[in-house]
């Protein structure tokens, strides 16, 4: 709700100086905007800054405060399901033919349409099961709509 031309070039310390920031949201709000913006006046109400003091980033996904690549991945992934280690899959009491569509699948091996095409050979250009998006092992396994109801 507040215009770039504006956010960018006003510190945290003007904005809340006498409360400047409220003349800067512009538009119309809708309920859950106005309910947001009464969150963030009770926060920012209480808030005093030092003027002589510089802003500081601090990344909270590290230890160090500092961003990197890493820490964001790690966050993007976080309730991704990861496999432990190969004793998961070639340990367990399923069927042989089962450990080694799941082998196939965590290595991303099984002749989904995207790896069709990475050979240029032929294949769908959508998921021939939902008609959605393009065929991965993770759409089929995960997000297929009609591989989920059956």
């Amino acid at each position: 709700m507040v215009p770039k031309r504006i956010a960018n070039k006003r510190t945290v310390c003007e904005a809340l100086t006498g409360m400047s920031w409220l003349r800067d949201i512009h538009g119309v709000a809708s309920p859950q905007i106005i309910a947001e913006f009464i969150k963030l006046w009770d926060l920012v109400s209480t808030a005093s800054l030092q003027p002589d003091v510089p802003d500081v980033y601090i990344w909270r996904f590290s230890a160090s405060g500092q961003y990197s690549a890493q820490s964001a991945y790690e966050i993007l992934y976080s309730g991704a399901i990861h496999f432990g280690s190969w004793e998961r899959i070639w340990k367990t009491w399923a069927p042989g033919k089962c450990q080694f569509f799941l082998w196939l699948a965590m290595h991303k091996r099984c002749w989904t349409a995207d790896r069709l095409a990475r050979r240029n050979l032929p294949h769908p250009k959508c998921c021939p099961l939902c008609d959605q998006e393009n065929e991965t092992i993770d759409h089929l396994l995960i997000r297929c709509v009609f591989a989920r109801q059956f």
